[in-house]
């Protein structure tokens, strides 16, 4: 993203400046198709990548709170309408 400042107005300058992003672009593009990612831009490390893992125990108590608020919420409403009617 730039700033809009640094945008030129003049039909010229904005032509060189668009072609300078179009080169951009396509260097960002020849490094994907090289390795798979783009380049990190300046002043950022690299991303560290780790292995995704789900801890069971959690996963069943967080389906378990999903289940019983789910079924709380259906003896609200069942209940506020059997007042209702």
């Amino acid at each position: 993203m730039y700033p809009i400042k640094e945008v030129p107005v003049e039909a010229e300058a904005l032509t060189d400046w668009l072609y300078q992003r179009f080169v951009e672009k396509e260097e960002l593009l020849a490094h994907f198709y090289d390795t798979g990612s783009f380049p990190q831009p300046d002043g950022h490390k690299e991303a560290v990548s780790r292995q995704m893992t789900l801890d069971p125990v959690w996963l069943c108590a967080i389906q378990s709170f999903a289940f019983v608020s789910g079924y709380m919420w259906y003896s609200v409403l069942q209940y506020l309408y059997c007042c209702l009617f």
